[in-house]
């Protein structure tokens, strides 16, 4: 009769080997160091998307926020910044993408901040609307969302300019990314998909500047 592979009682070598593996700390050690390692490891090693290109410098300005304080283009250095250009009519009429954007960028402390260059110039539509009472139309919170007003055309001129837009164009229904160092890094429409690019470029910023 063949030999049992297996005699009575006594474990062959594979079993003991495995019994004495389980039965060790050290492995279960070596375990949970790898279970939880790899998975770190292939995040790192996981390519990021590449920052966004510069497209020019955002210009000067001189306007006054919703609080009446005088407001200017290095006030936004040191932050990432989401900028519109608006009227007074249509924050009024039809709101803010930025409301919702306030929204999610909640958690980022001061990193992020919204700006609205509102044009509140006399010839303007809803031009007796103050930024104070539009501010709080809108729910902006004045240390994340800042209404800055008064004749921001030159200033849009001047932004489109830096964009080497066509003369004549409009940054109206248009968001603006700028870095802490004031320099514009994407421009795109308030729709999902571009809201959702501008969130993705601005947590690659936040990281990228440790803000």
């Amino acid at each position: 009769m063949t030999a049992s592979l297996v005699t009575s009682g006594v474990p062959a070598a594979p079993q003991r080997v495995a019994a004495w593996l389980t039965g060790s700390p050290w492995f279960w050690a070596l375990f949970v160091a790898a279970a939880f390692t790899l998975p770190l490891v292939r995040s790192v090693r996981r390519a990021l998307p590449p920052a966004p290109p510069v497209l020019g410098s955002f210009p000067a300005f001189a306007l006054v926020d919703q609080a009446g304080n005088p407001v200017h283009e290095t006030d936004l250095r040191g932050h990432l910044v989401v900028a519109e250009f608006t009227t007074a009519a249509a924050l009024a009429e039809g709101g803010s993408p930025l409301a919702k954007l306030q929204r999610r960028v909640r958690n980022t402390g001061e990193a992020v901040h919204l700006v609205s260059f509102v044009d509140t110039a006399p010839r303007s539509p809803s031009a007796g609307l103050t930024l104070a009472a539009l501010a709080k139309g809108a729910g902006a919170g004045a240390w994340r969302w800042t209404l800055a007003g008064g004749d921001v055309r030159p200033l849009e001129a001047a932004t489109l300019k830096a964009l080497r837009a066509p003369e004549g164009g409009t940054l109206a229904g248009r968001l603006l990314l700028l870095d802490a160092r004031g320099r514009m890094r994407r421009i795109g429409a308030p729709s999902p998909d571009d809201i959702d690019l501008m969130m993705r470029d601005t947590g690659l910023l936040v990281n990228m500047e440790g803000l």
